[in-house]
């Protein structure tokens, strides 16, 4: 059954109906009123030969000439349909027949007429017609009928198997596409592609009316990588909330009054937008996602054993970024701090704009928090607990700032970045570069 699933669909109930229709139209315009100008016919020359050969019958008769009588009985016996024919009266105790057929009548039909001479009742004809030719056509008329139902229905199920898989094949890719990225909608694209169609829309109507902002969003954006972006951060947000070590990168501007007093609203908000799709891109870059309080990248929401240190080349590569594009420019720029952290966080989502974002909050995002009230300009600092990570302790040389006294009691180590050992730096310098030179 599943694999003739490609039957159970509308179009297998409308090409029924449709053969069901000719097949009723054919046998009350045709089979039937065939099969009654045949039986008619056939009642006709059988009545019409009986009459014949009583009036041709009756003179020989009255006569008693048999030689007469059986030439007339042989003559009427070579019609074709004709099987056999009697003379008999009973005055003359007379009874007489023709010769017999060479084949066996099938279903015979008798017809009888009397015979008259002026008024005086001599005996009766009767004939034998032989069925057979009608039986023939009845036999062929079914045969054909079979076999045009037979052609039928091998044509109408290739038509509907042709039709199903070219549905399949252009709803194929778009299954396949959602049920990787959506896999609990996986059960919705099962059987014909009607039901699928129907699923679909379901399922898409239940989400434009829980998450209308999300899809104007997606409907009214330009950029590609951005639509991509927001469809990442719903995957890695997830519906339930989670424990997970995390690296946190959160970039601080400094000069954001003298920003508001050079540019007008318009200007900042073009200038503002295109500092964060480059925080977004170095993000993407290095496997971070954009939280939604502000400018704070995530690392290490997916498989990634390097989130630690990929969160310190993603702020090296948008320090160097930012100091090149400020070098380059006669306007006025954003001037920014990086803080760094690292730790156990719970992940959960939130929303913004009613765009589904994950939300982290826990010991790193705490630690962030520290760090970041003590950023200057044009700096990396980093909170102790992401410097326990062997591969970052390992590339990077740093410079101990200060002890933060916790809310809790505890201590908090804040460091500086001064350098990123070997040859590292160099990449990142041309990360940095590429980057100014796409935009």
């Amino acid at each position: 059954m599943h694999q003739l699933r490609w039957l159970w669909q509308p179009l297998t109930a409308f090409v029924a109906a449709l053969l069901l229709l000719l097949n009723l139209l054919l046998w009350l315009f045709w089979y039937q009123p065939a099969s009654e100008v045949l039986t008619e016919s056939s009642h006709r020359l059988g009545e019409s030969l009986a009459r014949t050969l009583a009036f041709d019958v009756a003179a020989p008769l009255q006569r008693g000439d048999r030689l007469a009588i059986s030439l007339l009985l042989n003559r009427t016996a070579e019609e074709p349909l004709v099987t056999s024919v009697t003379l008999s009266s009973v005055d003359q105790d007379l009874t007489l027949a023709s010769r017999p057929s060479n084949r066996e009548p099938l279903q015979p039909t008798q017809f009888s007429h009397p015979v008259h001479f002026e008024s005086e009742l001599l005996g009766h004809t009767e004939i034998q017609l032989d069925r057979r030719p009608w039986i023939d056509w009845q036999t062929r008329t079914v045969r054909s009928w079979f076999l045009f139902n037979l052609l039928a229905l091998a044509g109408a199920g290739g038509l509907l198997y042709w039709h199903s898989r070219m549905e399949h094949a252009t709803t194929a890719r778009l299954a396949r596409q959602l049920t990787d990225n959506l896999p609990e909608w996986r059960d919705a694209f099962s059987g014909p592609p009607e039901a699928q169609l129907k699923a679909l829309v379901e399922r898409l109507s239940d989400a434009m009316d829980r998450n209308g902002q999300i899809l104007r969003t997606l409907a009214t954006s330009t950029d590609q990588g951005e639509t991509e972006r927001l469809l990442e951060q719903v995957h890695l947000a997830g519906v339930k909330g989670a424990y997970c070590d995390v690296a946190l990168l959160n970039v601080q501007c400094h000069n954001w009054d003298a920003l508001t007093r050079q540019y007008d609203a318009h200007q900042l908000q073009a200038l503002w937008a295109s500092y964060e799709h480059m925080i977004t891109q170095v993000g993407e870059l290095y496997g971070g996602v954009l939280l939604p309080e502000g400018f704070t990248l995530v690392f290490g929401l997916g498989d990634d054993d390097h989130y630690a240190m990929n969160a310190v080349c993603a702020a090296r590569v948008l320090q160097m970024a930012a100091e090149q594009r400020f070098r380059q420019s006669t306007w006025l720029q954003p001037s920014f701090g990086y803080s760094l952290s690292a730790g156990p966080a719970f992940v959960s989502r939130t929303s913004k704009h009613g765009l589904p974002l994950p939300l982290v909050t826990g010991d790193a995002a705490q630690w962030l928090q520290q760090v970041s009230a003590l950023q200057p300009r044009d700096t990396i600092f980093l909170a102790e607990p992401l410097l326990q990570h062997l591969e970052v302790n390992q590339n990077i040389e740093v410079s101990l700032l200060r002890d933060v006294t916790l809310s809790d009691g505890g201590r908090l180590e804040v460091w500086e970045l001064d350098a990123i050992r070997g040859n590292r730096d160099r990449l990142l310098a041309s990360q940095a570069k590429t980057l100014l030179d796409t935009r």
